[in-house]
């Protein structure tokens, strides 16, 4: 089975945009709190443009790579522009937690409108591949 872990990236206040998020939705001044992802040197082996120090690239691509489906609420979507029809992750699939529709949302993208349980549900099933089995253990020393 599948594991589900939380990643969040935030302000003191509590919301991942900035003070002024401008005109419609968007980072606004919020974007500072990805600058992470671009002052280092060495470049992510998942995300296309990030470069980040070596410890943290490390760390970062190590849990980016197991990514198969990220679950997201409204709020999060919107203000993200929808991600422009992708997701946060290059390669994950979007599961979009809503009680009210989303316009036009694309073929990697899903509404769940039943709740965190069934969101979770359907990203569970999501990332399945057909004929391949994936083991990932730790290793005890």
């Amino acid at each position: 089975m599948s594991k589900v872990f939380s990643a969040h990236a935030m302000s003191v206040d509590g919301y991942i945009t900035g003070r002024d998020p401008g005109a419609g939705h968007g980072l606004g001044d919020g974007t500072m709190l990805f600058d992470r992802y671009f002052d280092g040197d060495t470049p992510s082996q998942v995300f296309d443009g990030f470069r980040l120090s070596e410890p943290s690239a490390r760390a970062f691509d190590a849990l980016a790579g197991r990514v198969g489906a990220t679950v997201v609420g409204r709020n999060t979507y919107e203000d993200s522009d929808g991600f422009g029809g992708g997701s946060p992750h290059p390669t994950a699939r979007l599961f979009v937690l809503s009680h009210r529709p989303v316009p036009e949302m694309s073929e990697r993208q899903s509404l769940v409108t039943t709740g965190m349980q069934d969101a979770i549900a359907a990203a569970r099933e999501a990332i399945p591949v057909p004929g391949v089995t994936h083991l990932h253990y730790e290793v005890e020393r």
